[in-house]
């Protein structure tokens, strides 16, 4: 119980913590989602993505932010470590 409030809570402050930024490719960045979602049971509600130029533009960092680069490289942009303990956890491997 308390790992739910501790999620739901943290979630609260932020919309979408889980977010994939894509360079023009969104087919891609579509099958990571659906691999957290399918995969991890991470709410589909809690994950967003969004198309830029560069991964290199991704200055603002999130809880937990994904760029996938046009060559096909999955990149780790930022994780803030307490929130994948606190928040994440309750999600499961597949």
């Amino acid at each position: 119980m308390k790992y739910i409030i501790s999620f739901f809570i943290t979630i609260n402050a932020y919309a979408f913590p889980l977010r994939i930024f894509h360079e023009n490719g969104s087919e891609r960045a579509e099958i990571v989602r659906n691999i957290l979602i399918k995969g991890y049971g991470v709410p589909g509600d809690l994950i967003v993505t969004k198309n830029i130029q560069s991964c290199d533009e991704v200055v603002k960092k999130g809880k937990f932010d994904l760029c996938l680069k046009n060559n096909g490289d999955l990149l780790v942009v930022s994780v803030d470590r307490e929130f994948v303990n606190d928040s994440l956890k309750i999600f499961q491997a597949p």
